[in-house]
């Protein structure tokens, strides 16, 4: 299988373990590839807008009680490979940014003998990884040491 674990791609892992036991379908957008690991936003990119937020374009948005966010809007295409979400899709950020080790994330196509459970989706432009990094560097939910990694790499691009 193809190293799908790069800066900018955007990656569908079938069934998808998450802390609590639960799992799912999950899109994962990988921020840095350092080695054997990869940052990554590990929030599920959703289309449920509970927090009622007001996103009317691409990027990133800063709600002063509860969240930066990023929002894609309908239809829009996102990065290589013409893909777009079917709805307005939002992603929160919440102590949701993190290091797991590719060897972990590899594990899901491994495991299986379904040839499609995990799948590069797409991959971000330099300018839209740019701008994504932007917002999770301004979140106040991301950890100092991973604020300093990523603005690093995203003033390299």
């Amino acid at each position: 299988m193809p190293d799908v674990f790069l800066p900018g791609n955007l990656v569908r892992i079938k069934d998808f373990q998450f802390e609590d036991g639960s799992s799912r379908n999950k899109y994962l957008f990988v921020l840095l590839r350092d080695g054997t690991t990869a940052y990554v936003i590990s929030s599920l990119a959703t289309s449920q807008n509970k927090l009622n937020v007001a996103a009317t374009k691409n990027g990133c948005y800063h709600h002063p009680r509860l969240s930066t966010y990023y929002h894609f809007p309908a239809g829009e295409v996102i990065g290589t490979g013409d893909f777009y979400f079917d709805k307005e899709t939002y992603i929160f950020f919440r102590d949701n940014v993190r290091k797991i080790l590719v060897t972990e994330l590899s594990q899901y196509g491994s495991s299986t003998t379904d040839p499609f459970a995990i799948a590069h989706v797409a991959t971000l432009s330099n300018g839209e990884l740019k701008k994504l990094l932007q917002c999770v560097v301004t979140s106040t939910f991301t950890p100092e040491d991973l604020k300093t990694e990523l603005t690093s790499f995203k003033d390299s691009l």
